[in-house]
């Protein structure tokens, strides 16, 4: 069965190492260079300071005077690889030999659906989980600098292409093409579906469940008053503005002029003058507003791909039960 795989998913196979090949390729020809700019804009040696202000070596290497500054924004486009994995390899799995009729075949000569079915996905997700942690391995590398610069592991594309969380959206999504191509048994409607389930339970996890995989922490201080939170790379979900019962002042995220004049006698609003700064001041300590920052503290980024990828990894052998399930009491 092994050399059989083999026969039938060489094209795919080969073909998605040609991808892996030319994508270490770029990596590896450009993140040479990414580390030397991290280095000579001065912002390697500035993070090696806690607390120093590193903001101008950040905006050399971010904005202008960094050769590849702009290479950041290529990052969204390797989101798609484990998404393609599902698309080619995981669709065309089962459903094409159902058009074609050869699974038959394959029936008659003595193997059994199970075996017929588990060594296929078995090999390709083999296959996958080398070609994905390979490439998030260099991801993780090529993409430290710009890690660094923005100081935010969580931000969405970038948790999403390092650590382990990669592999485990391989194989989900090459599991979902497997289900959907038993299912449909027909390859092209099978993979756009395995596209549009896959797209929808990424963006589900990352809009709206990677916030709660952990109770968020919560610190506040005084308006005036520093932010306690001494981690580095937290990831921040809200910032609120709250008076001194505890209640939004407006909308919680700017502070406006018209609610502290509104609450504050004698403050003029805005659209007389612009209260002087002591008056402005007076009057936040008047009203004891402060701020409530809810947080992830950056502490527990592997905790979080741990669990992300165990989601996912659960997902994937559902998937992977359903399409054997059905193929062995449903497709004829």
């Amino acid at each position: 069965m092994i050399w059989l795989t083999w026969r039938q998913h060489r094209l795919q196979l080969l073909y998605g190492a040609v991808v892996l090949v030319i994508l270490t390729v770029f990596l590896l020809s450009t993140g040479f260079g990414i580390s030397a700019a991290f280095r000579s804009s001065g912002l390697a040696q500035c993070l090696s300071v806690p607390g120093r202000d590193c903001g101008a070596a950040n905006d050399l290497f971010m904005g202008g005077g960094a050769r590849y500054s702009g290479l950041w924004f290529t990052i969204p486009l390797f989101l798609i690889v484990p998404a393609m994995v599902g698309v080619f390899w995981g669709a065309p799995l089962v459903a094409r030999e159902v058009e074609q009729g050869t699974h038959r075949l394959a029936w008659t000569q003595g193997v059994g659906r199970i075996r017929w079915a588990g060594t296929k996905v078995a090999a390709l997700a083999a296959a996958a989980l080398v070609g994905t942690a390979s490439l998030a391995w260099i991801l993780s590398w090529w993409s430290r600098p710009f890690v660094a610069a923005s100081d935010n592991r969580f931000s969405p594309g970038v948790f999403d292409l390092r650590g382990i969380v990669p592999i485990a959206y391989a194989l989900f999504a090459l599991a979902t093409g497997v289900a959907a191509g038993t299912l449909i048994r027909r390859t092209v409607p099978a993979m756009a579906a395995t596209l549009g389930f896959y797209a929808a339970v990424r963006l589900g996890v990352e809009l709206w469940l990677r916030p709660h995989l952990a109770s968020p922490s919560t610190v506040s201080y005084p308006f005036f008053g520093t932010n306690p939170r001494s981690g580095l790379g937290d990831w921040v979900l809200s910032t609120k503005t709250l008076d001194g019962a505890g209640h939004l002042l407006g909308n919680g995220k700017v502070l406006d002029l018209n609610v502290l004049g509104s609450r504050c006698p004698g403050l003029p609003l805005p659209t007389e003058s612009l209260p002087n700064k002591d008056a402005l001041q007076a009057c936040i300590r008047q009203l004891g507003l402060h701020v409530q920052s809810t947080y992830q503290p950056g502490s527990r980024y592997w905790t979080f791909q741990g669990i992300e990828s165990a989601i996912f990894i659960a997902l994937a052998v559902a998937l992977v039960g359903l399409s054997l399930w059905w193929i062995r009491n449903r497709i004829a």
